[in-house]
């Protein structure tokens, strides 16, 4: 939870924006960035930097020995944040003669963003979505899950990409690693002892591990509402940053609409996503609520991008994600809803949470 000074230049972003439509929009989600990131460092140092010294001063030590400690576990959390995003979400980098075409195309967009290009990985998800991470915009890397590689056209998969890259143009990706390592350390931790807890004998055992389990959750959850407004904010900028770079939002409007429904028609899927929620270009935990509200805006939406198929839309029942973090995780929302994106996305400014 708790981010390490060198992520303080983060607040020192220097962007060339190929600007469409209202440059005010493009500013003003820029500003919002900044300001969430710098609010999302210092709650997280404050928070951290109040446990390491409360624990450390009852034991006996003194205040300089508190911040040697906190530097040593500050800086520990910098370097194994990426670590624990890997092992989570179960990625596999992929070699220089995989996926050609799309390693071209992301060369081709990072020479257009001015940023190195990412580090590739591909994880065996049938969900479709994507997301970046990395502790240095050096060692950034773009995973894309097996599902969108087979449900988007390439404009579609282009405009995702683009998304994609703008988080490590903006440098939000970097704040968002560091800060996401509490999360997802005891999303992690709960899952597993939740799980395996039901095939243990011992009653006794068993009801103090679940016990723990209960209490990790909530530790994953609380901590998880620190990196929200950051959250909301960059995905969507990055919406709009997407769109300056390709010239076609309807590109990105088509595959948000297909990453929502195709998540949402996936049974069981939840056992797929992690506490990484934050970092994917859809929320997998939202999309029930994001499909009645295609549904509700179903005219407007189909007005705006009238080449988009979204009938299917109307059709579907409504239902909720599947088992009690599902249900738990699905109480916010780390995105902002599907059908304002598209909404804004198509008139070419920056969506506002309310």
């Amino acid at each position: 939870m708790p981010a390490g000074c060198p992520y303080i230049n983060v607040l020192y972003i220097k962007i060339n924006v190929f600007i469409v439509g209202e440059k005010s929009d493009i500013m003003k989600g820029m500003a919002e960035i900044e300001a969430n990131m710098l609010v999302t460092i210092l709650i997280s140092l404050l928070i951290g930097l109040a446990i390491i010294y409360a624990i450390m001063l009852y034991f006996g030590f003194s205040f300089y020995e508190i911040m040697i400690a906190a530097i040593i576990i500050f800086s520990f959390q910098w370097y194994i944040s990426p670590k624990l995003i890997e092992f989570s979400t179960k990625i596999r980098y992929i070699r220089k003669d995989e996926y050609p075409q799309l390693q071209e195309m992301i060369e081709e967009l990072a020479k257009e963003f001015k940023i190195p290009k990412p580090r590739i990985a591909i994880a065996p998800v049938r969900e479709p979505n994507a997301f970046v991470f990395g502790n240095t915009i050096s060692r950034a890397t773009l995973v894309v899950h097996e599902g969108l590689l087979s449900v988007l056209d390439w404009a579609e998969l282009k405009a995702v990409v683009a998304h994609e890259l703008s988080h490590i143009r903006y440098r939000d990706f970097e704040v968002m690693t560091m800060t996401s390592f509490v999360p997802i350390l005891f999303y992690v931790i709960a899952q597993d002892i939740l799980w395996s807890n039901f095939f243990d004998d011992s009653k006794n055992n068993r009801s103090y591990m679940v016990l723990f389990g209960i209490l990790a959750f909530v530790i994953h959850f609380i901590s998880e509402l620190i990196i929200l407004p950051l959250s909301f904010s960059r995905e969507a900028s990055a919406d709009i940053y997407s769109v300056s770079v390709t010239k076609k939002p309807n590109d990105l409007a088509k595959a948000l609409y297909k990453i929502t429904y195709i998540n949402f028609k996936t049974q069981n899927g939840s056992k797929a996503a992690t506490s990484a929620r934050a970092f994917y270009v859809v929320d997998y935990f939202n999309v029930d609520r994001d499909i009645v509200e295609l549904k509700n805006h179903y005219e407007e939406v189909k007005a705006l991008v009238p080449d988009m198929d979204i009938k299917s839309v109307v059709k579907v029942p409504a239902r909720s994600r599947n088992g009690t973090i599902g249900m738990l995780n699905s109480l916010f929302s780390t995105h902002p809803q599907t059908y304002k994106r598209i909404i804004w996305i198509s008139k070419g400014m920056q969506p506002r949470q309310k």
